[in-house]
């Protein structure tokens, strides 16, 4: 047996004697030293350098970097896509202080977090080119198995809640790139998630469609969602509640927010 193989025996152990741990019930996100680091050829590349968030209910926080700062490795560590080498990644599972480190996690629990808990938002939306957009919003229910009636309900309202009801029977290749992401958008809600990941929500999208889209976001700030987004378009960041700036896998910067976005593009 290889090194590796041993490492990834004891990283299942630990996962598997995963203990609640007490935080504050205003947080959703503690992430605490968060490090990750990639090998290409000889050379040791570090993502994310003991990295600290902390997001509370209702927030809305934006990471601002150049391609290449560790956005999307950040994004996919909170979200349990990839698993950080050191640090921890703590949720408020139930709402009311009882905090779970995913990195202790089975990866059973993982998918768990991912359906239930992770709204999770990208770039080229992810969406399956033979469902309708009632049924990409559907399907997390469906794999959730929720009751159908349930489902039908749920889904349309929340493709009314962002402007697609009359397309709701539509495939994504009949939808714009605005129209996909706000399915994709639906989709991250349908499960009522503590928190919203979006990675570079807006990178493929016009400047109106990318105004549409950030007022979907701050409308789903103000009905008390928690969302983190990570752009490199420093403008919309704007509108968020604080703005960190992500260099070289560590943040540097922290500023205030809070800007409308009729003075975004001032």
């Amino acid at each position: 047996m290889t090194i590796e193989k041993k490492k990834g025996r004891m990283n299942k152990q630990q996962r598997a004697t995963a203990k609640s741990i007490r935080i504050d019930p205003d947080i959703v996100l503690l992430v605490q030293d968060l490090t990750k680091t990639y090998t290409i050829g000889n050379t040791k590349i570090t993502a994310l350098n003991k990295v600290n968030l902390t997001i509370r209910k209702g927030e809305f926080i934006a990471v601002v970097g150049p391609s290449g700062s560790g956005k999307t490795t950040l994004i996919n560590c909170l979200g349990a896509l990839d698993f950080p080498d050191s640090g921890k990644i703590i949720y408020n599972v139930d709402a009311k202080g009882m905090g779970l480190d995913i990195m202790l996690m089975t990866n059973k629990q993982h998918k768990k977090m991912r359906l239930r808990k992770i709204g999770l938002i990208f770039q080229f939306y992810n969406l399956f080119p033979i469902l309708t957009a009632f049924e990409n919003v559907e399907l997390p229910m469906v794999i959730d198995k929720i009751d159908p009636k349930l489902r039908g309900e749920k889904v349309k309202s929340l493709l009314k809640r962002i402007g697609l009801e009359e397309r709701m029977e539509h495939l994504p290749t009949q939808m714009s790139g605005g129209e996909q992401q706000r399915v994709t958008i639906a989709r991250a809600l349908v499960n009522d998630p503590l928190i919203i990941l979006a990675d570079e929500p807006t990178g493929e999208l016009d400047t109106e469609t990318t105004t549409n889209i950030m007022k979907i976001f701050l409308d789903l700030k103000n009905a008390g969602e928690s969302i983190l987004m990570v752009t490199h378009n420093v403008r919309i960041a704007e509108v968020a509640d604080r703005i960190i700036t992500l260099t070289d896998g560590e943040f540097v910067v922290e500023k205030k927010g809070g800007k409308s976005l009729e003075n975004i593009y001032d």
